[in-house]
């Protein structure tokens, strides 16, 4: 497990938690501030979690790499 997955779990339940505090005491800007690093943390557990694929299986992710490569090339406008 990547420390990003970890530090990222973390964050999340730290802005779900800063979230419900917020909602408890009727302060909109705790609420949306604990949102905020919900989604923080979930963008940083999905670094971590396409950190382990490339690191589990380096060809079929260099593989993809190309075809999407090659899918932005074909898509250039002249």
């Amino acid at each position: 497990m990547d420390s990003d997955r970890i530090i990222g779990a973390g964050r999340e339940a730290a802005g779900n938690v800063q979230e419900g505090i917020g909602s408890l005491i009727g302060d909109n800007r705790t609420q949306a501030r604990g949102q905020m690093n919900q989604m923080r943390g979930q963008a940083q557990n999905s670094v971590g979690q396409l950190e382990d694929y490339i690191r589990d299986q380096p060809i079929q992710a260099a593989l993809i790499a190309v075809g999407i490569g090659w899918l932005l090339g074909r898509l250039r406008i002249i």
